[in-house]
This record gives structure tokens, sequence and C-alpha cells, in this order.
């Protein structure tokens, strides 16, 4: 899995240039765009697991349904969405909160992945009973494209009225937090060529900082390193990093790049000397390459000499003769490093017994995959697909156990499917979103991801093996072999089709969409009355967490039981509904616990520690504090004091007094109940104050 996200990462972070101004400047752009790759590659990676258990379980069955491809994708969204994301509201220090950047995405893939299993349900239950038809194979993948191209143009702009007045985007004067000090870091020239040569030179860079009143400069820093485009590092220069430090008054400092010498090079190359991460009031010009986040050189070395013979010059123009040499120290590299603990002698020296005992156990599968192709090789393209094939491969055993495991407990396939397999599967994912959480200070690779994947694993995970085996029946047709298999569906129509017994199926995702939109419903509530989605105080961050957990179990609990009792012939239909409509009020009192104490500790926060001035136009837009310390930290008022703020709930502050006892807020005689107009702050009608 590591791999994987490895060469999809080198694969995502491939570098394009383009002329602008009419050809009089150059502009360094990322080939990706990010939002594509968040939603197909970086998806895939999360998801390949149970879609390739949906194929694979597919054409096993000789393009008959089988239960533990589908239910593996509901189990591992149920997974997703509940378990990761309430340890990763748990895990955050109760002094850090994490908020979500980019809210269009959340939003577009969050409902995106309530219309897959709503979809889901629908052509197992109303369009179709019990088949799927080509269309509507083909409509799930196709929804796939639609994702993409919906989150890709909203990504550019498009319809941002639209996310305005549902308050998911802020307005071009409510985002403006801080205008430009005028200081900038630049180079002397963003565009350097260099002929080539035998000797090995030292290149000087001078990067300065430009501004109106370079006496009035103040200590700022940035990072600096290079990049490879077509140059490759240790072959014709040699890879440098660090940080530029500018003190007060300072306006220029040097960074020293060396030149490599070599006895020829067939085709020009180049490479990318890259200042990101500015700190202080310098920042990067807009007019330059690398726009406002970073400035960006670009070193151009020069073609000279001749090859040695023919044959070498044909495999440098067909692949780059320094390109496979630095392939095989790389591959020579993988293949030395798995052997040692820590993956070096040094580290080896100061490995734990920990340490010791997880590389013994992982040694047979860290060596069987490092004869994989090195990431260098062919973009990371070569190692992404050896990394599919393995994880296909993979798939294929832990669909066979999975089968093995259920038969020999007896245990139906979907309860085997929505346990075991899903954990299995998502694992990876629990650990690499917990990382998440704790390391990046957003939330948008803890919780984006999450539903992205969710969607990605239907219109995938179902649509392409269902589109396949829709088109199989609709090319083989009608045989003895179908019609003994499903008499009730030969009977029912004139043709054939791929047959889906929802059963059991149907009715886990039923329950899942249920709980699912309560999930996003508490997410959504934390953003709009605690401005942040993880983290945040004791309490709420408990109730929250364990709120999640419990529609986890209980929708575990509430699928298995209608496998092993109620889907059974002969079962008692009152005492299942009776039990549904239990645990569908148990789950929404679940639900008004954090919800709850959200409003209690939103009530009991002082206002100006935790939001920043209101906007004047709208009354209700407010910008979060940078310092999550002074965003946590309490003020509770004394018993009967008055806040000078202009709304708490949707009601004026002024007409709202504070019982220090319950630290609730309680409305003066005659003035409308606070909590009565917690809903309207929720769902958009208003703010928290």
């Amino acid at each position: 899995a590591d791999t994987f996200m490895a060469s999809i990462e080198k694969v995502t972070s491939r570098r394009v240039r383009r002329l602008v101004d009419g050809g009089r400047g150059l502009r360094t752009e990322m080939f990706w765009n990010r939002t594509v790759a968040t939603l197909s590659l970086m998806a895939l990676g999360s998801s390949a697991p149970e879609i390739f258990l949906s194929v694979i379980d597919i054409i096993k069955k000789r393009f008959h349904f089988g239960t533990l491809g589908p239910a593996t994708i509901v189990g591992s969204a149920s997974f997703n969405l509940f378990v990761i994301i309430a340890v990763c509201i748990v895990v955050v220090p109760s002094n850090e909160v994490r908020v979500i950047q980019n809210l269009p995405a959340f939003y577009i893939t969050a409902f995106f992945s309530v219309i897959a299993y709503l979809w889901m349900a629908c052509i197992l239950l109303v369009t179709s009973e019990d088949v799927v038809e080509v269309w509507e194979a083909a409509v799930t993948f196709l929804l796939f494209v639609v994702l993409i191209c919906v989150s890709y143009k909203v990504d550019k702009g498009a319809g941002s009225w639209i996310l305005r007045r549902l308050g998911i985007l802020e307005s071009a004067e409510q985002g403006r937090n801080s205008q430009g000090t005028g200081e900038y870091f630049v180079f002397d020239q963003q565009v350097v060529r260099l002929p080539g040569s035998d000797k090995a030179e030292t290149l000087q860079i001078i990067v300065h900082r430009s501004a109106e009143k370079p006496n009035g400069l103040k200590a700022a820093t940035c990072v600096y390193r290079t990049e490879a485009i077509s140059a490759l590092p240790g072959f014709d220069y040699e890879d440098v990093s660090g940080t530029l430090k500018f003190g007060p008054g300072e306006a220029q400092q040097q960074i020293e790049v060396v030149i490599l010498g070599k006895t020829w090079r067939l085709r020009d190359c180049c490479f990318l000397l890259v200042l990101e991460d500015a700190e202080g009031e310098t920042q990067f010009s807009p007019d330059d390459d690398g726009g406002e986040d970073s400035a960006i050189m670009t070193i151009t070395l020069g073609a000279f000499g001749r090859a040695p013979n023919t044959p070498i010059q044909h495999w440098d123009a067909l692949v780059g003769v320094d390109a496979c040499r630095n392939a095989v120290d790389e591959w020579k590299g993988q293949v030395t490093q798995v052997w040692y603990c820590n993956g070096s002698p040094e580290a080896q020296s100061e490995a734990s017994i920990a340490d010791w005992l997880m590389h013994l156990i992982s040694l047979p599968w860290n060596v069987a995959f490092a004869f994989g192709p090195p990431l260098c090789l062919g973009g990371g393209w070569t190692c992404f697909c050896w990394s599919l094939c393995v994880i296909a491969a993979l798939t294929a055993c832990v669909s066979d156990l999975a089968e093995l495991f259920g038969c020999v407990l007896g245990v139906p396939d979907i309860i085997t499917a929505i346990t075991f397999v899903a954990l299995g599967t998502s694992m990876p994912d629990l650990f690499a979103s917990l990382s998440a959480a704790k390391e990046d200070p957003t939330a948008d690779a803890s919780i984006v991801n999450v539903t992205g994947s969710n969607s990605v694993n239907v219109f995938l995970g179902l649509g392409v093996p269902w589109t396949l085996a829709a088109l199989y029946w609709m090319s083989v047709g009608r045989t003895p072999e179908w019609e003994a298999t499903y008499p009730e569906v030969a009977a029912r129509i004139s043709g054939v089709a791929f047959v889906v017994q929802a059963g059991d199926l149907g009715f886990s995702v039923l329950a899942f969409c249920y709980v699912c939109f309560l999930a996003l419903f508490l997410l959504h509530a934390r953003k709009r009355l605690l401005r942040a989605e993880l983290g945040g105080p004791v309490a709420s961050k408990l109730a929250s967490g364990f709120a999640m957990m419990t529609y986890w179990f209980g929708w575990v609990a509430l699928v298995s039981a209608q496998a092993l009792r109620w889907g059974m012939p002969g079962a008692d239909v009152g005492e299942f509904l009776l039990v549904v409509i239990i645990a569908i009020f148990a789950s929404a009192a679940v639900t008004v616990v954090p919800m709850w104490l959200m409003v209690r500790e939103a009530a009991c926060t002082e206002p100006s520690a935790v939001y920043g001035a209101s906007d004047e136009a709208t009354g209700r837009k407010f910008t979060p504090s940078v310092d999550t310390a002074a965003w946590m930290s309490w003020s509770v008022p004394r018993a009967g004091e008055v806040r000078p703020e202009p709304m708490l709930f949707g009601v004026a502050v002024s007409d709202v007094s504070i019982d220090r006892r319950m630290c609730m807020a309680a409305p003066k005689p005659g003035r409308a109940p606070v909590y009565c107009s917690f809903l309207r702050c929720v769902f958009g009608g208003g703010s928290v104050m």
C-alpha cells in the first residue's frame, strides 16, 4: 500500500511548463489538477482492494452475483465514515482543532457519497427488483465521471455563486483576510540556460527581497530545494535544499548549485530551483513563476558532444541512459534497505525490541515487494501498474480466505464482508488518516478522502463489475443454467439479465444511508457550531466520537441480525419492524448528546476568542481565529452577565443571560429560546453569533 501511494504521488507530482504573455514568460504548473488527482488516482489507491475484490468475485462466479464484493464495499464505507472519522475527532489534542480547508470538495464528495448508496438501493429495490440492467450499471460507472467533472468545474470557479448562497464558499470580500505587504522573494532571472560542459561548475543564484521601502525589511525565511524535470540529480546536478534566513534589513542571499560535468549530453535537460514556505511579512509575487505559493527558477543544461556509438545514442533517445542507471541504483538501494531494521545500518543500531519484532514479521513481505520497479522508472507509472497487479493478486487470496472463513464458522458472506474483510481493507486508511489528523494542519486528508473514497467504491467497485456482468449476459443470452439458477426471475422476465438478489444487501444499504445522513449531519453541525470538524473541547469531541462508533456498532449488529434471524423464512416481521424503529430512535438520541454539548460549549466560550470580527454586510459570517489555543480558551461569565456580542445562535446576545451552574444560554423573559433557534444556525439560516 505504501509503495502504491508513493507511485501515485510520483505520478501526480509531474510539472509542466507553458509560455505566457505571448511567449515572453514561462509558467510552471502541476500537470494533474489537484481535485482530479484526489478523486481519481488517490481515491483509486485507497479503494483498490474493494474494487478488485468486487471484480474478482464476479469473475470467480462466472458473472453471477456474489455478495462478498458489494457487501465489502458497503462495510468498508461504513468503517471509513464512522470509525475512522471518530478516531480522527478524538485523537486531536484538546487545545487544537482541524478545519476542512477545501469545503466545496467536502460537500460535493459527501453529496455524491450519499447519492451513490441511494442509487445503489434504488437499482436493487425500485427500478428493477433483483435485476441490474445494462443502463443501470453504465449509469453507476458514469457517475464517477460526473463526480470528477463537477469537482473540476467547481475547483475552476464554476457555480461559485451557488456555493456562496449556501454558505460553503466565502465571497472574495470575506476571503480577503490580509492585504499584500509588497515584499517579495524574487530571483534575478526566472530562466537560466547553461552550455554543456565536461567540467563541474558551481552556479551562484541570488535571491532578492523586493520591497517598496527596503529600509523597512523585517526578518523572514523561506525554504529552497531543487526539483528534477528532465535533468537527473546525481548525474546532471547535485540536489540541494535548505532554509534562507533573512535578517532585518537584509535584502539578498545566495544559493549555490553544483552542475556536474559529463562527457556528452544528447538533449537539453532542465530542473527547477523552488522557493516555498515563506514565513514573515515577505511573500511570493503572484506575477512570477510559481504564483503566490512559491517562486520558481528554471535551469536548462544544454546538449553537447556525441554518443560513443550508435546503439547508445538510440537507447538514450528512447528512454535515457542516465535514467536507466538511476533506476538500477534505486532498485539496488531498495533491495538492500529491506534487510536492515528501520531501513539503514545507522537506524538499526538504535532500533528497539518492538522495531525488531515488526521487522521480522514484515520481512518476508518486504523482501517480496522490494524487487518491484523503482519509483523513478517511467515517471512512477511502472511502479503504479506493478502495484495494481500485486494488490489484485493479494485481493484474490483474501477473497478465497474470506469464503473459507465464513464456511468454517457457518457465517453468511454478508457478515464476513462487513466485518472481517471490510476491516482488513480499511486498516491502512485508518492509520493513514490517524497520522494525518495528528500532523496535518487541516482536516482535508482525514475527512475529504473518506467521502471521496466512499463514492469511488460504488461508482467503480460496482459500476465496473456490474457493467461487465450485464454485458456478458446480454451477449450470451438465456441459457438453461441461468433459468435453473433463477427460476423466479426467469418466470417474471422474457429475456435474460444480470440477477442481483437484493435481500440482506438491500437492507444493509438502506440502513447505511440513514446512519450516513446522521454522521454527515453531525460533521456539519460541528462545522457550524464549533467551526472545526476535528478536535475541540473534550466533552463534545468524546461525545461525537462515541456517537460515530455507536453508529457503526449499531449498523453492524442490525445487518447481522437481519441476515441471521429476520432474513430467514418464517421470521417475525412485527419483531423486525419494532427493532428497526427502536434503532432509528436510538441512533437519533445518540446524535442529540454531542449536539447538546456543542451548543452548551459554544454558548460558554467567549465569542471574541473564537471568531474574528463579523462581516458587516451579512452579519453572520465570521473568520475563525488562526491561533487554535485562543480558539479553545474558555471564559465562563458570571451568573446573569450580559454579553456585548451581536448574535448567539440567532438570538441577540444582549437579550441572553448566562446561568453559570448549567453553563447554558437562557433567554430573558419574553424572548425566543436559544435552543429553539440553534437548528436554524445548523442548517444555515443563522450563525453562531
